[in-house]
């Protein structure tokens, strides 16, 4: 009887270690502010899928500033305690979600993340799944 729970202790110690990024998340809303007071949002605009590897793959359509942008692109991601760093694959693209992120809210169902271009704005996602 002590083995069996001992062994149940492992494996839910095990599982519990496991990253919560791991999985497909909507991204909800994309929201770029800028200094200059042109900030914009776009809702539902695709998802982006991590998987255990550290890839993960992008599917993402959104309009900013009458600017339509796709984004079908395959990426690294190293996941650190309290931000992410998501890199292309191919130096070509273009990716605006290719940066570091920091994780302002991390739940097992949500996370907040932000970023900067390095232009005096910031981007905000909101994932779910």
């Amino acid at each position: 009887m002590k083995s069996k729970f001992l062994l149940l202790v492992a494996i839910i110690s095990l599982a519990s270690c496991s990253p919560n990024i791991v999985n497909t998340w909507n991204i909800d809303k994309y929201e770029v502010v800028n200094d200059k007071g042109q900030n914009t949002t776009s809702q539902n605009i695709g998802t982006i899928t991590f998987k255990k590897n550290g890839k993960g793959t992008k599917d993402i359509h959104y309009n900013v500033l009458q600017n339509d942008y796709l984004d079908k692109s395959e990426f690294t991601y190293e996941l650190h305690e309290d931000y992410i760093v998501i890199k292309s694959t191919k130096k070509k693209d273009k990716s605006a979600l290719n940066k570091t992120w920091i994780i302002v809210s991390d739940k097992s169902k949500s996370q907040v993340w932000k970023s900067t271009d390095g232009n005096q704005s910031v981007q905000v996602l909101e994932l779910s799944r």
